[in-house]
């Protein structure tokens, strides 16, 4: 769908049901106390991370959490550094990636503080958070964590590696479900600039809201 179609509300719905309707609180509850706890993800990131998962729609819910299992690695996802330069310590992509959906629903956000997050979302504002959540899933195919602050120089931020290919699976599924909405992920996620202002006013906020968690401080304590 073009860009300059897409509607700005009443475009996130009750799905039908799925095979997949709970499979982010799943994925969540084994990254707690299940087959991935081995990886000992601490336990306020995973409370961080199940708060979010309320707040997103359903078919936003199942969309993550497939575009995380497609990647083929899950566990890199969860255990490795986001970069050199922020985060850049055990399980900081997981850190730097909710920290950015966060402040995507709530600029005025305290990242760890635990502090509640809005209970009335709007379509854009989920939107939003989900982009920020996956904008640097990239980084999953890289063993070698890099420095972000050259990509925060750039006149327009660009995702880590090509979005289109990384959600690939998880998008055609999104579009079987909600077509308007996986427009909407499609157009927010697209590297190049948008000629549809409410696409543009989108793709900066999620923008700004990665580029504030890189700039905030690490909240893990982990030895």
């Amino acid at each position: 769908m073009p860009a300059e179609l897409l509607p700005i509300s009443g475009f996130i719905t009750p799905p039908a049901k799925g095979a997949d309707d709970h499979a982010l609180q799943e994925l969540i509850m084994r990254v707690n106390a299940g087959s991935l706890a081995y990886l000992r993800v601490p336990s306020n990131l995973v409370y961080r991370w199940a708060a979010l998962c309320g707040r997103w729609s359903p078919d936003l819910q199942t969309f993550i959490a497939q575009a995380l299992r497609h990647t083929g690695n899950l566990d890199n996802f969860l255990v490795q550094p986001a970069a050199v330069d922020h985060h850049n310590g055990a399980y900081g992509l997981l850190e730097a990636s909710i920290t950015a959906a966060e402040l995507a629903m709530n600029p005025c956000h305290e990242p760890g503080s635990f502090e509640p997050l809005p209970t009335q979302l709007d379509e854009l504002e989920q939107v939003c958070s989900a982009a920020a959540f996956l904008f640097d899933l990239g980084k999953v195919f890289d063993p070698h964590p890099s420095a972000d602050v050259v990509r925060s120089h750039d006149p327009i931020l660009t995702p880590y590696s090509d979005l289109a290919r990384c959600w690939r699976s998880s998008w055609k599924a999104l579009c079987g479900r909600n077509p308007v909405l996986a427009a909407w992920m499609y157009h927010v996620g697209r590297a190049i600039p948008s000629r549809a202002m409410p696409v543009e006013i989108a793709r900066r906020l999620t923008h700004n809201a990665v580029k504030a968690a890189w700039r905030t401080p690490s909240a893990l304590t982990t030895v």
